[in-house]
């Protein structure tokens, strides 16, 4: 396994503990709050557990495929499909965070 390859398998756990620990976080405030509205929050927080449940979905059909149980085509379409999820939660986090700069940057 290169360096490059290793890197990349960090930055996956990284991002992977990230998700699932702000969709924990958001699962455990809309409890605690009792709110059900469809606020930009909730849209925010099915993001990522859709995006953590794609990539979860992606390891089991992998770990399938070197049991034998799943074919190639299978995964290939999974890890896309985890992969696509990935990056719509680090492009919505990106404009989340512009927009948060843009805020600060304007004079009171």
């Amino acid at each position: 396994m290169s360096i490059g390859n290793v890197s990349g398998v960090n930055a996956y756990k990284i991002a992977q503990n990230l998700l699932e620990k702000k969709a924990g976080e958001a699962s455990s405030s809309g409890e605690a709050s009792g709110t059900s509205g469809g606020g930009f929050a909730d849209m925010v927080s099915n993001a990522a557990k859709d995006g953590l449940q794609s990539v979860k979905n992606a390891e089991k059909v992998s770990m399938d495929a070197l049991s034998g149980q799943a074919s190639l085509a299978d995964v290939v379409t999974a890890v896309n499909s985890a992969d696509m999820a990935l990056k719509t939660v680090v492009a919505v986090r990106d404009k989340v965070i512009g927009a948060y700069q843009d805020i600060i940057k304007m004079p009171i």
